[in-house]
Formats: structure tokens, sequence, C-alpha cells
């Protein structure tokens, strides 16, 4: 071990180039006005492993180390506080308040309760370690993921409860909770296996199992044994807190009920109404057919069985060992809830007109999929009185709706809850966990509209979410989802191109719709600007034979950003010819003449009403690298335009007006791509469904 020099080191994880003007970076330098003898700064540029953090505990001086990532965010005085509190007494280990959001105003307001140590981020970051006592830890761990290395800390030194100093850190990003997490190849165990009388160490063992099962659906492979995930629901007792995780993870719940009883092989998913949606988890040995129920029977390459509904949703190795997970539906006859004197059954009440109908969008916008959905059917079913828009009373949409007669309601309010839970059908484009008096998605009839199409590979996640219909929008859309739903899949097309139409005026507006980068979140307006994100994007922008076409041929070009660029809206070049468009989605869309985009797929409601799109896929060789999902299509054999990586191409394409050409290959693969859409119908279909459930 190296000789202390300091109290603390402070280590930046910070895999892409330093952002020095960041505020979390310029918080901690700004400790160093009083505090810049007791820490020192060290960066990191690769990602934190279990192994490099043993790297850094031999190498480091100092007696504590504190691990920050630069797209986490800190409190002002965060540094100052853990550093007095060191400084003052001898301790393994001290911790400010965590957040997977905003970090309160006041830490007095976070309530350290239930649901605090459950949805609280357990990786390494932010806490400070003894860092010979971490050191201990890791000789016995070597085998354990970064991501379990403060679980393992605490459980090895028996640390059973910890008071958060008044500080706040947050991690700026739930999206482990949307895709979970993947520790390293080599990794053989989750934690020790060291019992603790602690309610909160278990409940931070149970979110830290929830998000490894949700990312070991990604992967489908590990070299953690099923033997150890047994141990560590047994020893851990984590059933007992499960109504935590349930309306998140319920997929993740169903596997830890099959893990603590693996007879019960058969676990109810989702209500339906003639059915139910079952998970079937089986880990027989391949060569042990007769021990396997029907189910393997003719498995066929494209995940069916047999000529049944049922669907391999997953084959996971897990050592030596191979777990089958399915989708099955059965009667709902059989299940034994149906008897059992506190379970109400919300599917007893069929449809009728006098049924509470709820439709929402977002809850700050409509404009979207239940918004055209709502209008047709209480155009064309007057006799339902009782359909219901929710919104938020501040939306900007709201004296809109209440003037085209909307029967609105405020969103997730009491009256909303009380709708929901009186309801016999909720239908929007998003999904939320509704939860209310025991009535979840769940237990109810719900239809899920989407807010877009879906090119990217989202299965998992569409396996793991709760619907009666899944609507679709043409044959290979729908064929993926019914990999997943084959009995809840519509492919009706989305209600919101039923009311798409190409401006009539002949406009010769263009228009560029980019989307997202998840690693640009935290940046900070120097590092925004540096991104090749921002320069791919304002170099269109202001590309000077773009700016001389637009202006010789009197067109402009409305560029959409996608909401979370809005707030750096002022560091793009606009001009006179290239202009932030505040229109709606939809309206954009009609008064284009061309519309392009890197990968959103709102560019697929210009192709559907027969506008030529395209893309420009500046960073095609590592984008998915840095988002939660993959790409399911090949845009170039498959997408329903011209796809460019370079920036004079794309250029050319435009000024040389090719996109008015028209292209046979581009309208077949259209047409084959919104196969089974009838554009007149779109809304009676969804209609038809819904009120058959």
């Amino acid at each position: 071990m190296a000789v202390q020099e300091h109290l603390l080191t402070v280590v930046i994880e910070a895999p892409a180039p330093l952002d020095r003007e960041s505020t979390t970076y310029r918080r901690l330098m700004s400790a160093r006005l009083r505090w810049e003898s007791e820490f020192t700064v060290r960066v990191v540029e690769e990602p934190l492993t279990t192994a490099l953090i043993t790297e850094l505990c031999a190498t480091v001086g100092s007696k504590y180390i504190v691990f920050v990532r630069q797209t986490h965010q800190i409190t002002a005085t965060y540094l100052p506080t853990l550093l007095k509190f060191l400084s003052s007494r001898t301790v393994y280990l001290a911790e400010p308040f965590k957040y997977t959001g905003a970090i309160p105003k006041q830490f007095a307001s976070t309530s350290i309760d239930r649901n605090y140590h459950y949805t609280r981020d357990t990786d390494v970051y932010g806490v400070a370690f003894n860092v010979g006592r971490l050191g201990d830890v890791l000789d016995a761990i070597r085998d354990v993921d970064r991501t379990g290395v403060y679980l393992a800390y605490r459980l090895y030194w028996s640390i059973n409860s910890v008071t958060p100093l008044e500080e706040g850190y947050s991690v700026s990003s739930d999206t482990s909770s949307a895709i979970g997490i993947s520790p390293q190849p080599d990794v053989s165990r989750l934690v020790p296996l060291i019992p603790t009388p602690s309610s909160s160490m278990r409940l931070h063992l149970l979110r830290h199992l929830v998000l490894f099962l949700r990312g070991l659906r990604e992967t489908e492979r590990t070299d953690v044994t099923l033997d150890h995930l047994r141990g560590l629901v047994s020893t851990f007792d984590l059933t007992k807190n499960l109504d935590l995780a349930e309306h998140m993870h319920a997929f993740e719940c169903a596997w830890i009920r099959w893990l603590d009883r693996p007879d019960t092989k058969e676990h109810l998913f989702k209500q339906l109404s003639d059915q139910d949606a079952y998970l079937v988890f089986d880990d027989a040995p391949h060569d042990q057919s007769d021990s396997r129920d029907r189910r393997d029977e003719g498995i066929a390459r494209d995940g069916h069985l047999g000529e049944s509904s049922d669907v391999v949703l997953h084959r996971i190795e897990l050592g030596e060992e191979t777990l089958t997970v399915v989708k099955s539906y059965l009667p709902r006859d059989l299940r034994p809830e149906l008897d059992s004197p506190d379970h109400y059954d919300f599917y007893r009440r069929p449809i009728t007109a006098d049924s509470v109908i709820l439709f929402f969008d977002r809850p700050m916008q409509a404009d979207d999929n239940a918004e055209h959905l709502y209008a047709h059917f209480t155009a064309e079913h007057p006799e339902f009185t009782q359909a219901y828009f929710a919104l938020n009373p501040k939306s900007p949409d709201w004296e809109r709706l209440s003037a085209r007669g909307f029967k609105l309601v405020p969103i997730f309010t009491p009256e909303f809850y009380e709708l929901f839970l009186r309801s016999d059908l909720v239908v929007s484009s998003q999904i939320f966990n509704l939860r209310h008096q025991g009535k979840t998605l769940a237990n109810s009839r719900f239809v899920y509209l989407q807010h877009g199409v879906q090119l990217n590979d989202m299965s998992n996640w569409v396996a793991s979410k709760f619907f009666d219909v899944f609507v679709a929008t043409g044959k290979v859309e729908a064929d993926y989802l019914k990999t997943v739903a084959p009995v809840e899949t519509l492919n009706s097309g989305l209600p919101r191109l039923q009311t798409l139409s190409r401006d009539s005026e002949g406009s010769r507006d263009l228009l560029f719709m980019p989307t997202w980068r998840f690693n640009l979140h935290q940046a900070s307006p120097e590092h925004f600007r540096g991104s090749q994100y921002f320069q791919a994007i304002n170099a269109v922008l202001t590309d000077r034979a773009l700016l001389n076409y637009l202006e010789r041929t009197d067109r402009t070009l409305h560029v959409k950003l996608h909401p979370n660029i809005e707030k750096r809206a002022a560091q793009f070049s606009f001009s006179r010819r290239v202009v932030r468009s505040e229109l709606s989605y939809r309206e954009a869309i009609s008064a284009a003449e061309f519309v392009f985009t890197d990968y959103s797929s709102a560019v697929l409601d210009a192709a559907f009403v027969g506008t030529p799109i395209a893309y420009y896929q500046w960073d095609a060789s590592d984008f998915f690298h840095e988002q939660p999902y993959e790409s399911r299509l090949d845009y170039r054999s498959e997408g329903l335009g011209p796809v460019f990586t370079d920036h004079a191409e794309l250029v050319v394409h435009i000024t040389a007006e090719r996109y008015a050409e028209s292209d046979p290959e581009f309208a077949r693969r259209s047409e084959r791509f919104f196969e089974g859409v009838d554009t007149e119908r779109i809304n009676d279909t969804i209609i038809e469904r819904m009120l058959s459930l």
C-alpha cells in the first residue's frame, strides 16, 4: 500500500474526454479553495471494473477513496461535506443521499423508507470507502462485478445500516431500470452469501438481483449459476419485498419466485380476456425430454412452439445449465385466483356504453395517437358518455382540447386514479405503471397505441410490459412483435396516420428530425459543442451550398429537435432559411416536401403518406454502442429511403433534388413495410378490437 499523502482520492471515470467545464467537475475542483491538501483527483479513461478498483486501492496514497462518473451530478457542497466528515473520525464507509433523478433542494424531504432503500443506486459511485478495508474485501471477492462491490463491502464488514450525510449524489439516469446491469464475463457470483439481519441491505440486494436478471435477458449468457441465484434468494429472503419491484419488473419478479420455488414452473404474468399469459421457467436438461411438458415439443426456429400461440422468449446459459423461458397462453378458468374471495376480477364487467374508458398521451402533451383515437371514438360512438382524456392542466394542449369538447381529467390526480379504478379500459400511446387499490395494468384491460414504430430491437422491453392489445403499423413490425406477443399484436396502423396527409398546397419546405444520444445528457455546453453529434448537425445547418440552394429556390429547412435537445437549441446556428420548428410532429411532417433524420422512426409517418425520406447516419459505426437497444433493421437494405454517412453526399442529394425522383425500390419496400394497414379504417379496426376485449 502506498504511503498516505492525502485524506481522500477522488477517482473520476471519464471514458470520453474529460469535460472540464461540466458542473460536476467544476464543483469538485472548487473544493481546492480550502481542502486542496486533503484530497487529490485521479482521472481514469476506461470503465471501472473490480480489477481496476483493486489496482487503484493498491496505488493511491490516501485513507479514503470515492468514485465519481463525470456524467453524474453532485451538490456544490458534496466534497467539502465528505472531507469534513472523514477528517473528524475513522470510518469504513461514508455516503450521501443517492438518487437517479434530480437532487432535491432539501435532503430532509427524502424519506429513508423501504422505497428509498430499494430504488437507491447500489453501484460504487458517490460513496467514500476506507481504502485499506476496501482492499481487504477485494482480495476476497475478485469474482464479483464492480456493480456488486458496494454490497459485498457492506456484507463482508457487517455494515448493516448507514446514515446518509446531508448531501446528495445523482447518477442522473434510471437507464439501468430499463435495461438492467451486465456484469463482466468472468463474474461467477453477484455477492458473497453472508447473512445479514439488515432490512435495508436486503432491499438493496433485491434491487441488484432484479437489475442483473433484466440485463441477463439481453445477454442470455453468464457464469453465475442457478445455484448461486437460488442461494441469494433464500439467504436474504428476497421474495418478502417483491411488492416494491413488481410494478417495474414483473418479469424479473416471476423469475425470482421461480428461483424460490423451482417446482412451480408456471407463473401468471398478464390477465387477458379469454385466456391468461404465463411465464414458464424450465431448467431441465435437453436430454431429459420426458421430464419436460408439451411446450418443448416441436420448437420452431422462429421461437414459436408448434401450432400453439406459445413462444420461447429466452434460452439463457447460466454456467453449464440452460434455462428456457416460455410465454404460454392458458384458459382463464385455470387461474386459481378467480376463486379467491379477496380477488376482484376487473374483466368480469363487459365493456358497454356505461363503461369508463380512459385515454391519454404524454402528461404534458397530447396530439398523439390517443388524442386522435379519442376524437374518432367519441364522434362515432357518442353513446359512450364516460370516455375521458387525461392531461396535465398546465399543458398547452389543455385549452385546445377543451375547446374541442374533450372530457378532460387532470392526469395522475386522485380524480384520475379513481377513474382508473372504475374504468373498464385504458387506451394510451404511453405505458405508465398505474396502480391503485389493487388494480394494475396486469389485471385489467389496456390497449397500447405506441408513440412510434419500433425499428430497434425492443423485444425484451415489449415482453416485460402489460397490454391486451399492442398496435403495430404494417407487416414488418407486426411480424416482429408477434415473436413475443402473438395474441396481443394488432396490425392496424397508428391512429394519427389516418389524419396525416401531404400539404395540398404543395409546400416546398424541407424537414430535418435528428434523434438524441444518451451519452450527452449531462454534457456541459462546451463539451456538447465539441461532440460529433452537435458538429454533424450544425454542419448541415450551416452548409454554404445548402443555404444557397434554399435561398435560390425559396425553400426553408425546418429542424424539429428531439425534446431532449430543446434546452440546447440556442447552441445551434439557425438562420433565416434554417429555422427551429415549433410545429407539432404531425404538422411539420404534413407540410414537408422532403424529410430526413439520423435514426428517428418519426420519418415513417412521412413515408406512409408518400413523402420522400432519407437517413443521415454520420455515426453509424458506433451509434448503437451508446444506446440501450440494438437495431433490428438494416437501413441500407430495408430502409424506406437512402442512407448517407457522408455530409457532402447528403447535401448533393438535397441540392440536386434527387429526393424528388421516384425510386421503385423504395416504393416496393414501403408497400411491404406498411402491408396490412387500411388507411381509411385504422381507428375503426382498433375500436372494434378494444370493444371486444
